[in-house]
Formats: C-alpha cells, structure tokens, sequence
C-alpha cells in the first residue's frame, strides 16, 4: 500500500495520535497514483514540522510520524511530547489542519479525527524493533508489536460520514432518504449563495424563467463552485505529470486532463497544464467581475467548458438536478458564454490523426486533418493564441508564448 512512511530515531514520546484525513467528496476512490501524490505532500510537510504551542501556549514537540494512504484517505500517526492527553490531541489536530490550509493540493481535505489510539510503550517498542531488525525477519513479539500499530489504523479508519460535509453522521440518523434529502437542502442553501459571485451572467443566461428561475440559480452558484474544484484538481494533475515526467497519455488516474480532447493527450504534460491553469484563472476572474468577454483562446473555451461539466457533476452529486436536468440551462449558457464552439470539433477528431501514423496512408490522413485543424484556429500549437479585439486593451501573460 502507498504511504508507509515511519520517521525513526527519537526515544522520548508522550503520546501517540491518530488523525484521519478525508479528500474531497467529488473524489470517490483514490487510485494509486492519488495515493502516491498524497504520501508525497504529507511527507514534505510534515517533514518540516518540528513543534507546535498547546493550548497554554506550551511548546508541543512532534518527534515522529507514519503516513498510511489508500483509496478512502489517508491516516497520519504522530508522536507527540505534550503535557496531557487533550493537548496531545489538540496539538496534532493543529498540526494536520495547517497543513491541509497550506496545501494547494489538500486544501479541500478535511481531518475527520484526532486521538490516541496505542500507547507511549507500544509505539517506542515498535519502533526500537524496526530500527533493531532493519532487513531482518521479525521475530514474534515484534510481529505482535506491529499488528498492533496495523490495528490502529485499522480502528483508525474514516467513519462514516455526511458525503458532502465532511462530518460524522449521528446515530441518530438512521433513515438514509431523512440525511440525503438534509443534505441537499444544505447544498442547496450553499449553492444559492455562491450564485451571487456569478456577477457577469444575470440567471437569464440560464435561460431563467418564472418556472425554472431557481433552478437558474443553483446552476449560477454550481458554476462557481466549480472553478474551485477544477483548479484544485489542475493543480494535482500538474504535480502528478511533474514527479512522473509524464504525459497525460501515458499517465494514470488523473482528474482533470483526461477530459480535454483526446487527441492531443500527448500534448499534455506538466507545462501545458500550468499554461491551462493560468487561463482557466483569466475566465474565473471574468466569470465574477462585471463585463463578461468571451473566451479569447482555444484553452480558455475549454477551461470554461471543464468549469460547466463539473458544476453538472456537482448538481447531480448533491441530488438538485440530474444529468438531463441541467442540460437545457448550461445549454443556454453555454450560447451566452461562449457563442463560438469550434472547439467542439476536437473531440471528434482521432488520436492517431493527431499524433500521425506509421503507415503513408494514415500519415497523409493525419496530415489533412491537422491542416484542417490549423485553418480553423484549432491546433494544439493554436491553443493559447489569444484573439483580441480591437477596442480592449488586455495582453497575455507572458508564459502562454
């Protein structure tokens, strides 16, 4: 399993204490590459945590730490020197929520718990065991010893919870239709807010009507909801693609990319992803201020078009709206927004007229088809070539070319 991380060479620990740590919700499973990027940020970050101040402003030393990652989260043991139990608690609880604020990547990642699972003894025995039989065959008691921090995370694993809040489900609620439908009335509640940011779009280009005006206005707040998602996700997809060297056709389990045409996946790499980020943020900030303008590039239509699939994604997720629902109102929008959808066009096209093929004959099919693509406007090389127009005075950002 990914994340086996065990810092060793301490002897003095008060207290042990589990954290649980959960993803956002719109990830439902993390596949291994996931798994490995999440062991990587937590341990660069806990890498440099040295203390942390309790609650009267005492000095808490973190003097160890175990990383476990798997589909559902991850689980982060820390070895603290606190005066008491609570502030041991507390401390790790603040330790693990600074890093999820500090972290682009696990920003959205909520802690589920924090307490003490093993003891002081048992977590030392281990690790003096560890470090005693480093390439050896454990002996019994250190096999029991290691079963026992097994079992801990074990006990460790995250609750059941509130899908979309991230919080413990009481006991309490034992009817699934009463929690679901709590839910989404308070998604919905959030969503209605959130619609008020959408400031360069008036519910009409929902195509908001006396029978479908609120709808209109979950859909407004989904979409800006959205942006947030899609640049968190951007931001894992670039690191995935930088610690890999990678391109997205030869990657696996990434968030966002592999919904871009695919016939330039070989095109994307950790540099195109940055470049895609830095207009996807052009048309976010368009989208909240006041005077909208439409898409001025290939790369910010489709950053545009990722932002409406995942407010779909949202609206169905949390029970507002299905799939065929929200159809007819990104529809609408979709013609306000961005009234030139070209781009389309390269969904269509295959992967190996893009890339070319070996025999003369698909060569030469490729070749017609990229021309085609290029008299468009519409070849990967085309993607971030801005058309401006001639009464606004907005340049382009230097590392787009």
């Amino acid at each position: 399993m990914p994340g086996n991380e065990l810092e060793r060479g301490r002897d003095a620990v008060d207290y042990v204490v589990t954290a649980g740590l959960r993803p956002p919700v719109d990830i439902s499973k993390l596949d291994p590459l996931q798994q490995e990027g999440v062991v990587s940020v937590l341990d660069h970050q806990l890498g440099r945590v040295e203390g942390v101040a309790g609650p009267e402003e005492e000095d808490i030393d973190v003097l160890d730490y175990r990383i476990e990652v798997g589909p559902d989260g991850a689980t982060v043991m820390l070895a603290v020197d606190a005066p008491a139990l609570s502030a041991a608690e507390n401390a790790a609880a603040n330790v693990v929520r600074e890093i999820l604020l500090d972290s682009q990547v696990l920003e959205h990642w909520t802690l589920t718990h924090s307490e003490v699972k093993i003891t002081e003894d048992e977590f030392n025995e281990s690790l003096a065991a560890a470090e005693q039989h480093t390439g050896e065959r454990l002996g019994e008691a250190d096999e029991r010893l290691q079963a026992e921090i097994e079992e801990a995370f074990e006990q460790a694993e995250l609750p059941e919870s509130d899908p979309w809040r991230g919080e413990a489900v009481p006991e309490e609620r034992t009817s699934g239709s009463r929690a679901g439908t709590a839910e989404t009335e308070s998604w919905r509640l959030r969503l209605y807010e959130l619609s008020e940011r959408l400031r360069a779009f008036s519910e009409e280009a929902f195509g908001a009507n006396e029978a479908n005006g609120q709808r209109a206005k979950l859909a407004a707040g989904a979409l800006i909801h959205a942006v947030s998602v899609v640049t968190d996700e951007l931001f894992y997809d670039e690191l995935a693609l930088t610690v890999n060297d990678a391109t997205a056709d030869g990657a696996v389990g990434l968030l966002v990319l592999e919904e871009l045409p695919p016939c330039y996946q070989h095109n994307y790499d950790a540099r195109f992803t940055r470049s895609l980020l830095l207009c996807s943020a052009a048309v976010a900030t368009r989208l909240t201020g006041t005077r909208w303008q439409p898409p001025r590039c290939v790369a910010e239509a489709l950053a545009l078009r990722l932002f409406v699939n995942e407010a779909r994604v949202v609206l169905e997720a949390t029970e507002l709206m299905s799939w065929d629902e929200s159809a007819p109102l990104f529809e609408a929008f979709a013609a306000h927004a961005c009234p030139d959808n070209a781009y389309e066009e390269l969904f269509t096209v295959g992967t190996a007229a893009a890339e070319g093929a070996d025999s003369s004959e698909e060569a030469v099919t490729g070749e017609a088809v990229e021309q085609r693509l290029r008299t468009r406007g519409l070849a990967f090389e085309q993607w971030f070539s801005k058309r401006e127009e001639a009464n606004t005075a907005t340049g382009q950002h230097p590392y787009l070319g």
